[in-house]
């Protein structure tokens, strides 16, 4: 177990690509960090500077308290988990897992005894004589973490390890990643593109997106705190809905439609000093009705999607402005239908359009 920290990471590929920059990055002894960003945002190179995969252009890597930053990935003692796997097809799974240790030398009987309890641990001790082709996704993956196990490493590195099986199997694999990682008490930092894999396995998710980490934070802080447009629209699924919107009288006016806020609120705004702005509303903050309510603004529905739990109601106003809402269960509803919107003042977002700060949150950010 090892604390990690980037501190002013910047890598470039060649004079023009600039993948990151001025990255800083804690993670604490322990924890279990995912890093998320929409494909192409450079997650997965920041996880090869902490392995060791790639060198940084400026700045430095610390584990613990020793600058690793040019040092290769088997003095960093760091062990990482592919997409695909990358096992020996010709070897058992005894063999995979055992193949690093034999490499280093270590006494046969100790690596034994690291092999049966990582299998075990992870319920594949019947498995070890056979070979990768006859296993399943699902097996291969468990091979791959007990490689992993085997070492004893520092620090567990995963690069969307997932994103090879079938929707039940990843959610099975998050649950026993989950239960690994607090078992070994092992600092773990985890990649992907998916918001729901970061949401539901993280300790701390770190947000990537135009070179910069956007945000640090819980899943319940990046959730109900975002910190910009960006990370509004990325967490959660399906995403905020965004309206382009004015400070009024006494609140904030979107279209033809207008809202009252507090006086806190209103004052946050006006220090912002922002004309343009973009209020924001998750979908399942947004209580839809066919009855007309307090404060509720008349919509069209244009597409109703029941998914068992609940449903969800794509929506139109004033001809141009549509959102969508959550509705639980089933809503009793049909296509062209008029109904009624409304929300709370606590579960909205003001946005400045220029730099897409989360003004109500993050005033002073």
């Amino acid at each position: 177990m090892v604390k990690i920290e980037l501190k002013n990471v910047n890598k470039r590929f060649g004079s023009d690509v600039t993948v990151l920059k001025d990255v800083n990055l804690n993670i604490k002894d322990g924890e279990f960090m995912v890093l998320v960003g929409p494909s192409g945002c450079g997650k997965s190179t920041c996880l090869n500077l902490i392995a060791g995969l790639e060198f940084v252009s400026t700045g430095k890597i610390i584990f613990g308290d020793a600058d690793v930053t040019y040092l290769s990935p088997k003095e960093r003692k760091v062990a990482m988990v592919f997409q695909s796997y990358a096992l020996y097809p010709h070897m058992t799974v005894r063999d995979n897992m055992s193949f690093s240790l034999k490499l280093e030398g270590v006494d046969s009987d100790i690596i034994n005894n690291r092999v049966k309890k990582a299998a075990e641990l992870l319920g594949i001790p019947n498995l070890l004589d056979r070979k990768p082709k006859e296993l399943s996704g699902g097996q291969r993956q468990r091979v791959a973490l007990g490689r992993c196990i085997v070492r004893n490493p520092t620090a567990f590195l995963f690069d969307e390890p997932l994103s090879n099986l079938d929707a039940k199997l990843r959610i099975q694999m998050r649950g026993e990643i989950i239960k690994l990682q607090r078992q070994l008490g092992v600092t773990l930092i985890y990649v992907t593109h998916d918001q729901v894999e970061a949401m539901s396995m993280a300790d701390r998710i770190a947000i990537l997106y135009d070179t910069k980490f956007q945000q640090i934070g819980t899943p319940t802080e990046v959730y109900n705190t975002p910190r910009n447009k960006f990370v509004a629209s990325f967490i959660g699924s399906p995403q905020m809905n965004f309206f382009d919107a004015s400070l009024g009288n006494g609140g904030i006016t979107f279209g033809d439609q207008s809202f009252s806020l507090s006086q806190e609120n209103i004052n946050k705004i006006k220090q912002a000093n922002k004309d343009d702005l973009i209020l924001g509303i998750r979908p399942e903050h947004i209580n839809i009705s066919p009855e007309r309510r307090s404060e509720a603004f008349e919509i069209e529905i244009t597409v109703i999607e029941f998914l068992g739990a609940d449903t969800m109601i794509t929506f139109k106003f004033e001809d141009e402005m549509t959102g969508m809402a959550t509705s639980p269960g089933y809503y009793n509803g049909k296509i062209g239908d008029k109904a009624y919107i409304s929300f709370k003042e606590n579960d909205i977002h003001i946005f400045d359009k220029d730099t897409e700060i989360n003004i109500i949150h993050h005033p002073i950010d």
